[in-house]
């Protein structure tokens, strides 16, 4: 799965040790992560690893236009 810089980012500062706990962190800090820029990345990486599967792999990727 290719994240951008921003969600990565988000990532990184709820990464919580496994991928369910995570998802947990973050659905806990969804509604009140600031500005609202934050909240749209935190609600998009939850959907996003709710469709990870088993051993799959998280990277940065890297455009042009961000």
């Amino acid at each position: 799965m290719n994240l951008t810089a921003k969600e990565m980012n988000v990532l990184c500062a709820f990464h919580a040790g496994t991928l369910s706990e995570t998802i947990c962190r973050l659905r806990k800090k969804a509604d009140e992560a600031e500005p609202p820029e934050t909240k749209v990345i935190v609600k998009s990486l939850i959907d996003m690893l709710l469709t990870m599967k088993d051993g799959e792999a998280v990277s940065l990727s890297f455009t042009s236009e961000e």
